[in-house]
């Protein structure tokens, strides 16, 4: 159905593309259920991505729909080559059509992370000796990866417990061509403030230096210009902070959603301190004021739920067992953290999702801290997506939203990262949820709104359709744009 404004607009009200109800799908289904409140497994077509992968972590998914995923080659992800590979599903099966062609080899191994800024992609690792590595996409999408150079940590001798690992990019605001390149340097401790300071080096990266106080996320500004690679603007914009190796930004209001790893047992390393947290920092926020979220002082414990402290930013979730604190199914070691895709069912679509590690080389159901975690920051509700005592998952570590799916990365689904290798998978998670577009005038503009799905625009109804880039419901169309027909998908 399409509808004509008189100054104008054109609205095409459709339903998913392919839309019906299919259910999970059968030729290469995940091994593990989708549950809790109000969740419909129907509204999920769930597969099988792509397996027999190398410790599969990083993912990003480029204009054509592909995907670039940080990869490490080797029977053990300790000892390892990095690698980038991209993943193609040209029918939109839900299944990768082959095992992916390597862009580039030669990385540090234990790669962790991977973002995607215009024509260069971001990977590092965790670590000393393990830089963030840029590289540049070539003209077609399956073309090599180059190396532009690199971002070194360099750490002091003695050991560090939580070394650099995850990485968070967005458009650098009023500087076209540039990007915020976000990582944490969590704590050198399990208890106790950082004592001791990590060197940023330029490895063919100009302005890449400075000194790095640990227990928090920095931002480095690459701007991609006529004689290459530049970075400024080093900055401090959050503390206080024990381990955030999961950020994720909001691209509807660009605030930061990060996860703190809580602090381990001091009897027994499984049985927690305090507890894990989802936190925030708002846009206007990041690269003002440091913020500072409390560790080690300013805590909620585990289990009880006591706040020791309370003089630092509290977190909008602090996670605990469920239902009962005390007995209940529980989820430790968030290590990433995606925005709902737009196009997921009412209810699972407005918050985040949090992989948890759980125990460190554990699988299965050996494994009862490992859950998928569906967490809603507006009201502080969440539960368990997949649950803890699924069998055929060792690791959910890495996570990729797109506009309708979320893509779910199993490390090591045996659990254990010393005898991993060709053992990977990568899932994805299709919402076939319909929607319909609403529209309603605003004076000489028009705002759209939908409750599922992704908004798409063309200039003829014949024409060629494309996602208009992150818009969320409601839409606002002002007079002044050109006309253009809008639908979902």
């Amino acid at each position: 159905m399409t509808i004509q404004f008189p100054a104008g607009w054109c609205v095409a009200a459709a339903a998913f593309l392919g839309g019906a109800l299919v259910g999970i799908a059968t030729a290469a289904p995940a091994p593990f259920a989708l549950q809790g409140p109000g969740v419909r497994p129907e509204d999920f077509r769930v597969t099988t991505f792509a397996s027999g992968l190398n410790h599969p972590l990083g993912m990003a998914q480029l204009p054509d729909g592909s995907l670039l995923v940080a990869v490490s080659k080797g029977g053990s992800y300790w000892n390892s080559v990095g690698e980038v590979i991209r993943l193609v599903d040209a029918d939109g099966d839900g299944v990768a059509d082959g095992p992916g062609k390597v862009l580039i080899t030669g990385l540090p191994g234990g790669q962790t992370s991977l973002c995607v800024g215009g024509t260069l992609v971001f990977v590092t690792g965790q670590g000393s000796g393990k830089p963030i590595t840029v590289l540049r996409m070539g003209s077609a999408p399956g073309d090599p990866l180059t190396r532009v150079g690199a971002i070194r940590l360099n750490y002091p001798t003695g050991g560090w417990l939580h070394p650099h690992s995850a990485l968070a990019l967005r458009p650098t605001p009023g500087m076209p061509g540039s990007f915020d390149l976000l990582f944490q340097l969590g704590s050198q401790f399990n208890i106790a403030p950082t004592t001791r300071n990590v060197t940023l080096a330029p490895d063919g990266i100009p302005g890449a230096e400075g000194t790095l106080l640990g227990d928090s996320i920095y931002r480095l500004t690459l701007t991609d210009g006529p004689t290459g690679v530049t970075a400024s603007r080093l900055t401090r914009i959050a503390r206080g902070l024990r381990n955030a190796a999961g950020m994720a930004f909001d691209p509807a209001t660009g605030d930061l959603y990060l996860e703190d790893n809580g602090i381990d047992g001091l009897s027994d390393a499984n049985e927690p301190t305090s507890a894990d947290e989802l936190n925030r920092i708002p846009a206007d926020a990041i690269g003002g004021a440091v913020e500072n979220f409390g560790f080690p002082d300013h805590y909620t414990t585990y289990r009880t739920g006591v706040l020791v402290g309370g003089g630092a930013i509290q977190p909008l979730i602090a996670f605990q067992p469920l239902p009962d604190p005390a007995t209940g199914s529980e989820s430790e070691g968030p290590n990433d953290i995606a925005r709902a895709p737009r196009a997921f069912p009412p209810g699972l679509n407005r918050g985040v999702f949090i992989g948890f590690h759980g125990r460190f080389g554990s699988g299965g159901l050996a494994n009862e801290e490992n859950p998928l975690v569906y967490a809603d920051p507006a009201t502080g509700q969440y539960f368990h997506f997949i649950g803890n005592d699924e069998a055929g998952v060792g690791h959910l570590d890495g996570l990729l939203a797109t506009a309708d799916s979320l893509f779910l990365a199993d490390l090591a689904p045996q659990g254990s990262l010393g005898s991993s290798g060709g053992t990977g998978v990568i899932y994805q998670l299709k919402s076939l949820v319909p929607s319909t577009l609403q529209f309603r005038r605003i004076g000489e503009d028009l705002e759209l709104t939908w409750s599922a799905g992704v908004l798409q625009s063309a200039g003829e109804l014949p024409g060629t359709w494309t996602d208009v880039s992150q818009a969320v419901s409601p839409h606002r169309i002002t007079a002044e744009q050109a006309p253009r027909f809008y639908r979902l998908r």
